[in-house]
């Protein structure tokens, strides 16, 4: 990369006025401003060595060496990770220079920090539209949120949190899945779950809309039936064989460059109101079963449990607000993953329905999911969208127009020309910022080259109705407005020119592997370039860690830390109060359930051993051994000591896989000092590390019991169990130490 780009990115950005939007009467200080105009995915640059940063990253990259299954591959690539980590660590803590853009992001951070700090009203959210980030009063928006779910006809309160009942049932139908030999045993655990918590909505502000409204979001991640929601998702999506589906806007550009519409016809658009929340169970049960011939060729499923699935997955639709819950009457919640097959299915139907009635053809009838656009004659227009309307009372439509010739769609405006034939431009709504990934981003360099080069091939080949300098002088002025360099631009523009940008990441082969990598700048690429040597058969991606929505208040319902799942986390040793004996061991620990399940398994091995030891038993006894194959009984065994379970934390978490949480387990015991962990390294990797965790114990301060800041903002909500939730456990006054 050129050292004139590199100084490029480290600039102070510009200031976009339209990306920001302040609903609230406060005067917003201009760094504050500046900077949550960037948008919540900015990546700020890191001045800090945070250890929980590095955990992450070796974690990472132990995700890549794991694909292999040559141990001398893996120890070669583990020293050489290791090395580049501690070199990096090194010239950081020795370089003293800090650029001006470093200088602009400190104050900017510390400013907006302390304005939501004394502001706590005050909250962050990202438009619906436009790429604008919007600042409101806590008390409008919990207000418009409220009003939302108020709706009787599209919600109900529930007297209590239902998730229980609901993963019961969810498990259920994958033991009947599996038992009837219709999935296999990795497929069954894998629908199956027991860490389920209630899906807390969130609301989007229409920033181009008086009001500003809010569009209700349910994230369901975390909800009992999201894994079977995918499944029976992927066969519906698997079913549709579409002649009306609109794959993206490149198809879709060239099929309607090639359009000549007949004789007084215009261009019109249908838009569905809401469709999600709108449709009825009983019209997607009913479409299901009048296209079951097509189904049934992607699923050994019958027809009757098929329909049983579908209609759970569609009744799970609940959420959690302002610890009050409540469920969907009608359709089901945007952010459920069989939400959008279900609409397809529906919209398919409707409109073969449709135009079965209309005794004309319609020459073009395009859908993307709810987006419709046609050809008609201008005198049938509103008797279409009559019919449209006419086919359930649940499902209606609004209509837009062309108007001089020209009609929005996608990310195109069309133009109908004198011959009828029909031309493009790139288009974006009047609302939009103009915002995409800025050049100032602390994101990896080829990322944001990319996108530019995405940008340029969009504009050109949308662009069939502009000479091409208009065109090119579109380009410089969006990527401008994102800070990207003149100089680059150009550079872009004679690439495009020259190669065929690929559009759509080529086939791989089944042997491939997709993994991603924390971006740290200056180390990423190295050790990136590293592994590729001896692992060509794995893609790498990156992520980011220190983004502008970690400085961000929360804006969903908390989650308590014991209701957490896939967290690491530390419970401190008591030692023996009757007998004034302290101790500072602690334990750490890993677990993909909830926190509270965990702990409930260590409380009661506890008690269980309490039992076994106040029967005679002795050290020698196989029960007892069982038991202390657990580090917390062996300690509680050993010293007579009991854990204060009440005051365990959270550490960290990742959503990743499991070997990523067994990793950061790893490095968490290895720099928490006192431990009573059993350190087994059998795979090495603590070895590997070594230098790693040292040179981090020695430039960072040592590292306590107290949760990592900054990884994931909702981890760190309350951290410490409450009294209240855990009975503490009851132990032998002369503690466990029992010998022959």
């Amino acid at each position: 990369m050129d050292r004139s780009i590199k100084a490029l990115e480290q600039q102070t950005p510009s200031h976009n006025h339209r990306a920001f939007h302040n609903s609230t009467m406060l005067e917003v200080p201009h760094s504050v401003q500046l900077l949550l105009s960037l948008g919540s995915k900015f990546a700020l640059p890191s001045t800090n060595i945070n250890p929980s940063t590095f955990y992450h990253l070796i974690a990472d990259i132990e995700g890549v060496i794991e694909t292999s299954e040559d141990e001398e591959v893996k120890i070669r690539n583990r020293s050489t990770a290791a090395n580049q980590i501690v070199n990096h660590i090194h010239a950081h803590k020795h370089n003293a220079r800090c650029n001006p853009s470093e200088n602009f992001y400190k104050t900017a951070i510390i400013a907006t920090k302390q304005f939501l700090k004394t502001h706590p009203h005050i909250i962050v959210l990202e438009a619906d539209k436009g790429n604008v980030t919007v600042m409101m009063n806590r008390e409008d928006y919990d207000k418009k949120m409220q009003t939302l779910i108020d709706d009787k006809n599209t919600y109900t309160i529930l007297t209590r949190d239902p998730t229980t009942g609901f993963q019961t049932k969810n498990n259920n139908f994958a033991k009947r899945l599996a038992d009837l030999k219709l999935i296999n045993r990795a497929t069954e655990l894998k629908l199956k779950t027991y860490r389920a918590t209630a899906p807390c909505i969130y609301g989007t502000p229409k920033a181009h809309k008086e009001g500003l409204p809010l569009r209700p979001v349910v994230p369901c991640m975390t909800s009992p039936s999201y894994e079977l929601s995918k499944y029976v998702g992927r066969i519906l999506q698997a079913s549709i064989n579409s002649r009306y589906n609109v794959k993206d806007s490149f198809e879709f550009c060239e099929f309607i460059n090639e359009v000549v519409l007949p004789p007084d016809h215009v261009l019109v658009s249908f838009d569905v109101v809401s469709l999600f929340t709108c449709i009825p169970r009983d019209l997607v049960l009913s479409n299901i079963i009048n296209n079951w011939d097509a189904i049934k060729k992607n699923t050994n499923i019958n027809l009757d449990m098929f329909l049983e699935i579908i209609n759970f997955c569609m009744s799970c639709s609940y959420f959690r607000f302002k610890n009050k819950y409540y469920q969907q009457t009608y359709g089901t919640a945007m952010g459920n993953p069989v939400s959008s097959p279900i609409a397809d299915f529906v919209m398919e139907s409707l409109l073969d329905s449709v135009t079965r009635t209309l005794d004309f053809q319609i020459p073009i009838l395009r859908k993307y999911v709810d987006d419709l656009l046609l050809a008609l004659p201008h005198e049938q227009v509103e008797k279409v969208r009559e019919k449209f309307n006419q086919y359930h009372p649940k499902i209606q439509f609004t209509v837009e127009i062309e108007s001089n010739r020209r009609l929005p769609y996608l990310d195109l405006v069309l133009i109908r020309q004198s011959d009828q034939s029909i031309k493009t431009e790139w288009y974006q709504k009047s609302i939009a910022s103009g915002r995409f990934l800025n050049f100032r981003s602390a994101h990896n360099t080829r990322l944001k080259i990319n996108t530019a080069l995405n940008f340029i091939k969009r504009v050109k080949t949308f662009s069939t109705n502009v000479p091409p300098d208009d065109a090119i002088k579109l380009i410089h002025e969006n990527l401008r407005k994102n800070d990207y360099p003149t100089s680059l631009i150009n550079r872009l523009i004679r690439k495009a020119n020259e190669t065929d940008i690929p559009l759509q990441s080529t086939q791989e082969t089944p042997t491939q592997h997709y993994r991603s990598i924390l971006h740290i700048d200056g180390l990423t690429a190295n050790v990136v370039r590293a592994l590729r040597t001896d692992y060509p058969h794995v893609r790498i991606g990156t992520t980011q860690q220190h983004t502008i929505r970690s400085l961000l208040p929360v804006v969903k319902d908390p989650m308590l830390p014991i209701d957490r799942s896939n967290v690491v986390y530390n419970i401190p040793c008591a030692g023996a109060p009757e007998r004034n004996e302290e101790c500072n061991k602690r334990y750490v620990g890993q677990t993909s359930y909830k926190l509270r399940t965990r702990m409930s398994k260590h409380k009661c091995d506890v008690n269980k051993l309490k039992r076994i030891i106040a029967t005679g038993s002795t050290a020698s006894d196989p029960s007892i051994k069982e038991l202390r194959q657990s580090a917390v009984v062996d300690h509680c065994f050993d010293q007579g000591h009991m854990f204060d379970f009440d005051k365990a934390t959270v550490l960290d978490s990742s959503n990743k896989h499991r070997k990523h949480l067994e990793v950061l387990e790893m490095c968490y015991i290895q720099s928490t000092p006192s431990t009573v962990n059993i350190q087994s390294d059998t795979d090495g990797r603590a070895i590997s590390y070594g230098g790693v965790f040292h040179t981090l114990s020695k430039t960072t301060h040592k590292h306590s019991s107290a949760p990592i800041s900054g990884y994931n903002r909702n981890a760190m909500q309350t951290q410490t169990t409450t009294n209240s939730e855990w009975s503490e456990p009851s132990f032998a006054t002369d503690g466990f130490l029992t010998t022959e």
